[in-house]
């Protein structure tokens, strides 16, 4: 990741080492904000310990990522899926449409 460069020296100590860990998780799944990605990368222009565990996540992601064999799932498991979902989206069709009977009963 490119660091800003920082003329005061780096943080030997994360305070909110936890919740770094998380937001670097974040954002090395593309699941942080913009917001947060920017705060994180201010924070990474200060804190050893946070480009650090950054560093580390990104390699242990990289490396997982070229040990993974990427295959499509099978035809006959997307039919059992979608069919269960199917049975499953029809219960609870059925359970709403119960209770809502049910309050226009007790109301009545």
């Amino acid at each position: 990741m490119n660091v800003p460069k920082n003329t005061e020296p780096l943080k030997k100590h994360c305070e909110n080492h936890e919740k770094c860990m998380q937001m670097i998780q974040a954002v090395l799944d593309g699941s942080a904000t913009e917001q947060e990605i920017i705060s994180f990368k201010a924070n990474m222009g200060v804190c050893l310990p946070c480009i650090e565990g950054h560093d580390l996540q990104k390699s242990i992601k990289e490396a997982l990522q070229q040990k993974i064999e990427k295959k499509c799932c099978p035809e006959s498991t997307l039919s059992n899926i979608r069919q269960k979902l199917g049975i499953a989206s029809a219960l609870l069709v059925f359970a709403a449409v119960q209770i809502t009977i049910f309050k226009v009963l007790l109301e009545s």
